[in-house]
């Protein structure tokens, strides 16, 4: 439910919401590393802020969260065509902007977990939208850099969005990607493929299922399954223990056991990421 301050803020379909959090909270990384993987027209990052289109629930608009470091919170500017969506809006807004764990329970733990882990104090999980949206970039940045796989996400959403505004985009639907033959994205043909095949599976089973079942399409394995939903889902106990980089980082750590780090696992993957 909306409290107070928020119904007297709400001016038509356009509403201010305030996130707080408990810090610490490392904005500038968290702002970082959504910079470097921002899609034009799908989203818009400064150094206070960070924005996107939103689809969610059948409801359409798009959010702008300012950061507000001394009142250890986010302003956000939301817009949206059905108002009863606020609500489920505002929980998807604080699970990709992460403002409501405990990192430093979370850190206390990892440092018991994973001795000489030099810890990035407030590290956040930088979600994504939704756990389809998570499942198709992975699968785009497959065997890829990150620059490349955000290059391949743009045409994808320049050719395949739904126009939003006067220079906004939605992420394409699943329907508009599985009838598309991608033949604009300069891949391969099998991770051509692959993203159809899941964009048909999410027309024929919807969004209310586990990623896990993804395991049984061709071209959809067990990393990218495991970045949706660490990231389009925001499940906070997910091991990428195949990931290049977390297998150098845990090695200069003297192997320690990931598995010690359970139920944060996620985050010690982004912690060492961020070595």
């Amino acid at each position: 439910m909306l409290d107070p301050e928020r119904r007297r803020q709400a001016g038509g379909h356009e509403f201010t919401l305030h996130l707080t959090y408990r810090p610490p909270y490392d904005w500038e990384r968290l702002c970082d590393f959504l910079a470097q993987r921002a899609i034009t027209g799908l989203e818009w990052v400064g150094s206070d802020h960070y924005g996107r289109s939103v689809v969610w629930q059948g409801a359409k608009g798009h959010f702008t969260a300012y950061h507000d470091p001394g009142a250890n919170r986010f302003r956000v500017v939301l817009v949206v065509d059905e108002p009863n969506a606020l609500e489920a809006m505002e929980g998807n807004i604080r699970r990709v902007l992460d403002v409501d764990r405990d990192t430093q329970a979370i850190e206390t733990h990892l440092t018991q977990a994973v001795p000489g882990l030099a810890l990035v104090e407030g590290l956040r999980l930088p979600g994504i939208w939704s756990q389809f949206e998570a499942g198709i970039k992975a699968v785009l940045g497959q065997q890829v850099s990150v620059a490349a796989a955000r290059r391949l996400a743009q045409q994808l959403v320049d050719a395949l969005g739904e126009p939003w505004g006067e220079s906004q985009r939605h992420f394409p639907e699943p329907a508009a990607i599985a009838e598309s033959d991608l033949a604009f994205l300069g891949m391969p043909g099998a991770r051509r493929d692959a993203v159809r095949r899941l964009a048909e599976w999410h027309v024929n089973h919807g969004n209310d299922h586990e990623a896990s079942e993804w395991l049984s399409l061709k071209g959809i394995g067990p990393w990218t399954v495991s970045y949706a939903q660490m990231r389009g889902a925001s499940h906070p106990d997910i091991w990428l223990g195949g990931d290049l980089g977390v297998k150098k980082a845990l090695g200069e750590l003297g192997g320690a056991d990931p598995d010690a780090a359970a139920p944060w696992r996620s985050y010690l993957t982004f912690q060492l990421w961020n070595r």
